[in-house]
């Protein structure tokens, strides 16, 4: 997989394998990585269903779940930041998924049971069980519930509002005092006078990701221009608190920050005690995701903070606000089919050979699409491949999409599968032997290698485990706790020892300390391991290998990957585990 390591006009080193998410606890990566064998059925997506379809809830049995949505279905609530479903109604039964706090999911009208679970087990919808107590309730008015109301936007190419930090930052549980804002941030009255001056350079917004116009099915709508998003207003024209994720640019601060107090618990996962002021500081560079923003009173010093997904606040004059990349692939038809090739290099050029020596013939788009004619030359050891104009493009400065030699099993038997080139960096989607999408991606570093002893993506079939709306990844270069040589262990695996700091997806070697986080990764597709295909906010290097292993995809494209594959993600979950996912073919 990838670990993250580049930002968009930053130089960082790249990093992948081992994706974590510090701030879940021990059943979180028990629930990721452990047992996978669950059917892979699973409720729509939300966003399938065109917006106005009347869904009615119909009758159930007490103990059953009603099908459908109503509000008056009876529901359950998550009000800790991950909440496992189990199952069946015990602590031991398989973990199916995840909801994340604010989920509200329909459940059966009387509890299931009552053995190992300090309140009772529900069953909810569309499969699983529950506990209430601690992490859950049917009391829809629980402040935790209230405070995670902004659900990830499923039905947009990015699920948050994203952001950059730019200097060193508090992330605070309650709304600081300017005091307390001078005494915790180092010389912030020459960033505040620094910010005064630049507010405008730092804080403005370009079209990015979020800009591209699509359908209900995450495809890119035909004929539209970036930023063109009919009545929904791009990046360009929000405010800097829409930027930030609030819904104006005068929002007030949340119900649970009253004054300089908080009124719901820490959910971070950074354990502070209750009387601190925050948990936890964000170096530079570190990435997140926002649900909100609101500008604070005069005696706070009128300072604009973000709410984070884990309901933490961060002051914005030190993160500017991004839209991420807006490249993406391109949907395949019997207009456009392998073979073809994407220009992936800047200052690639076309050539002329008809007398045997590459004669220049000008520049060719970056990205830009070219069909080939399938004639290949070799001059003084470089490839050049016929484009379908009579021109000549390096194979050194072009991605090949091409149908294999032989189809895998999975094809002819009509079903969807992935199909990842490693020494191309491309990305096709197919259905059986049909062709439906393809685009650039950015694999483990060398493109080409051994897994075992570089950071290259694994070859071979697998099958999609896990998926995630989001999750956390941060820069250490681990890549898991192991047994031997060749083999890793994970959580689930005999002989693995959970340790306080572990992520979800295994445990990282600390070979330096974390340098940043990239909070709510979005789109990740487990494979292998700890491998991913996910979408990527923080680089624009598509096409060229950058990553620890793992397959970056660009915001449009992991959206649209994502909806494609199975299993589905369920309404109002943030994740779930199969053992029968969309079948992946990496090779070189």
């Amino acid at each position: 997989m990838s670990r993250p390591n580049a930002f968009r006009n930053t130089a960082q080193r790249p990093f992948c394998r081992a994706f974590r998410a510090a701030w879940l606890g021990l059943w979180t990566f028990l629930m990721a990585c452990g047992n996978r064998s669950e059917s892979s059925a699973t409720a729509p997506h939300s966003a399938d269903v065109p917006p106005g379809t009347p869904v009615v809830a119909t009758s159930a049995p007490s103990g059953d779940v009603a099908q459908g949505h109503s509000a008056e279905s009876p529901r359950i609530g998550a009000r800790s930041y991950a909440v496992t479903v189990f199952e069946k109604p015990s602590r031991k039964g398989k973990r199916l998924g995840y909801l994340r706090v604010g989920a509200k999911v329909q459940r059966a009208a009387e509890p299931a049971s009552r053995r190992g679970c300090k309140g009772a087990w529900y069953k909810i919808a569309p499969k699983g069980y529950v506990c209430t107590g601690p992490e859950a309730t049917i009391d829809l008015d629980d402040p935790l519930i209230r405070a995670g109301a902004h659900r990830p936007q499923r039905n947009r190419v990015l699920p948050y509002r994203y952001g950059f930090v730019r200097a060193v930052l508090p992330m605070y549980l309650r709304i600081p005092t300017g005091q307390q804002q001078y005494k915790r941030e180092f010389k912030l009255d020459q960033h505040l006078d620094w910010f005064k001056e630049h507010r405008a350079e730092v804080q403005k917004a370009e079209l990015g990701a979020q800009d591209v116009p699509i359908d209900a099915h995450g495809h890119v709508i035909k004929g539209k221009a970036l930023g063109e998003l009919g009545r929904r207003m791009n990046s360009t024209e929000l405010s800097v608190g829409q930027l930030f994720g609030g819904k104006t640019d005068a929002d007030a601060p949340p119900f649970w920050l009253r004054g300089n107090e908080r009124l719901i618990p820490n959910i971070s996962g950074f354990e502070v005690p209750a009387y601190a002021l925050f948990a936890d500081r964000a170096r530079r560079h570190t990435g997140f995701a926002f649900i909100g923003s609101f500008q604070a009173g005069e005696s706070d010093l009128k300072r604009r903070f973000a709410v984070t997904t884990d309901l933490r606040l961060v002051p914005t004059s030190k993160v500017k606000p991004d839209s991420a990349s807006p490249w993406h692939g391109v949907e395949l038809d019997d207009a456009l089919k392998p073979p073809f090739a994407f220009i992936r290099l800047r200052g690639a050029q076309a050539y002329g050979l008809d007398e045997g020596e590459p004669e220049p013939l000008g520049p060719l788009v970056r990205r830009s699409v070219h069909k080939l004619k399938g004639k290949v030359k070799r001059l003084a050891g470089k490839k050049y491949y016929a484009l379908d104009d009579g021109r000549w493009v390096r194979g050194s400065d072009a991605s090949v999409v091409i149908r294999p030699r032989k189809l895998p099993k999975v094809a002819r038997r009509s079903e969807k599968w992935i199909e990842i080139d490693l020494s191309e960096q491309t990305l096709i989607l197919w259905e059986g032997d049909r062709p439906v999408y393809a685009t650039l991606v950015s694999t483990g570093r060398p493109a080409v290698g051994d897994p075992r002893t570089t950071t290259a993506t694994p070859r071979g079939v697998f099958r999609i485990y896990s998926k995630h709306i989001s999750a956390t990844m941060d820069s250490d270069e681990g890549s898991g706790r192991r047994l031997n040589k060749t083999k890793m262990l994970k959580p689930g695996d005999d002989g693995y020892v959970p340790q306080r700091g572990d992520g979800i997806y295994g445990v990282s070697q600390r070979r330096g300390h974390g340098l940043f986080k990239l909070r709510d990764v979005p789109h990740i597709q487990y494979f292998k391991d700890n491998y991913a295909i996910h979408g990527t906010y923080w680089h624009d290097v598509f096409g060229i290998p950058r990553s620890h292993g793992c397959i970056n995809l660009a915001p449009v494209d992991s959206h649209r990957v994502f909806r494609w594959t199975t299993p589905r993600v369920p309404d109002e979950w943030h994740g779930v585990n199969t053992d029968q996912g969309t079948t992946v073919l990496i090779h070189k």
